[in-house]
């Protein structure tokens, strides 16, 4: 543990993180590779993948030889500068956050676990409170220029596939989106945000006058849950189900029928 400190405070986080990107465990590479096949579904060669909450890329690594147009948005200045470093040019990369309209909004951060980080008050509370993150510390907080997805469709085109991984501020980005897209997927966390999760799909279901097909996976597989996609009365259904609730997180998906 003192080495490790030690390589952080002589390297950095983020410089180590780069480092350790290089020499990819086995099954590390088996992950990677998983992660590309199933993106595949969606994306082709020039297709335009939105990134929103890209965090360190673990979504774009995947992609990043496959000639994809890939835009990540992500707030923290820390993983931009990671981003920035790993990528450079092959990507375009935004420090903004994303929500229902373009705004100065405050950023909670987690110095101690970024990736918990969020714009969601209610969705700290709530993890923290069912003891689920209590040893995480929202200790700083950023002031951040939000966008919405309907700008980054208007400046970039209408994406392929949109990745929306914003720890609880998922439906705020949703009400920044006014138009059918492809395919996106959204995290949830359950039980304690189930209600947050069919506000979402409502809102996705409505917007598409109910022309819209759901999917989902747990925790970080690329395995569909659900043999077929189901439809909104389906998927509402299941959220609703205790064997839905004990899977604690994971990613739905939303397909909109053209």
């Amino acid at each position: 543990m003192k080495v490790k400190n030690l390589m952080k405070n002589v390297f950095g986080m983020n410089n180590i993180k780069f480092i350790k990107s290089w020499f990819r465990s086995s099954s590390e590479k088996v992950l990677i590779e998983q992660r590309r096949e199933f993106y595949a579904q969606f994306l082709k060669p020039d297709s335009v993948f939105f990134d929103i909450g890209a965090n360190y890329g673990n979504r774009i690594e995947p992609l990043i030889h496959d000639k994809i147009k890939i835009i990540a948005i992500e707030p923290q200045i820390e993983c931009v500068r990671y981003l920035r470093k790993k990528y450079g040019k092959k990507i375009t990369i935004l420090q903004n956050g994303v929500g229902k309209e373009i705004e100065t909004k405050l950023m909670y951060i987690s110095t101690n676990a970024n990736i918990l980080s969020s714009f969601s008050r209610e969705w700290i509370d709530s993890t923290k409170n069912s003891g689920r993150f209590k040893k995480i510390k929202w200790d700083k907080t950023r002031k951040i220029e939000m966008i919405t997805l309907d700008y980054l469709i208007a400046t970039y085109g209408n994406p392929d596939f949109i990745k929306i991984d914003v720890e609880g501020f998922e439906l705020e980005v949703l009400k920044g989106l006014s138009q059918n897209v492809n395919v996106l997927s959204l995290e949830y966390t359950v039980p304690e945000r189930k209600e947050a999760l069919i506000d979402c799909l409502s809102y996705l279901n409505n917007l598409s006058n109910s022309n819209v097909l759901f999917n989902y996976c747990i925790t970080e597989n690329t395995v569909f849950s659900l043999p077929h996609w189901v439809d909104y009365n389906e998927i509402i259904k299941l959220v609703n189900t205790n064997a839905f609730l004990n899977t604690q997180f994971g990613d739905v998906y939303v397909k909109f029928n053209q």
